[in-house]
């Protein structure tokens, strides 16, 4: 379980430290981005000290879910939460 909780806040992590913007700088949508990554990162670091315990299955379904909607997103922080104004 461990294991699949660094995979998957790894790729969150990735995802969303290489998305690459187009279009108007937003700064709210930028500092959330932010913060989402670095709860990720955060996580794998304080699980592998095992400073935290292990995740449980609802840990790991709820950040299975913001992966799935990060990779449908492309990475893209304001269409996961619904905040990009000119959707294609």
């Amino acid at each position: 379980m461990l294991f699949a909780n660094t995979l998957i806040c790894l790729a969150i992590v990735l995802r969303t430290a290489l998305f690459v913007r187009t279009g108007t700088y937003r700064l709210g949508i930028a500092s959330i981005a932010y913060v989402i990554t670095v709860a990720a990162g955060s996580d794998i670091v304080l699980r592998l000290y095992h400073i935290i315990d292990t995740p449980s299955a609802a840990d790991l379904f709820f950040k299975l879910i913001v992966l799935v909607a990060l990779m449908r997103a492309k990475g893209n922080v304001a269409i996961v939460l619904s905040l990009k104004r000119n959707q294609k």
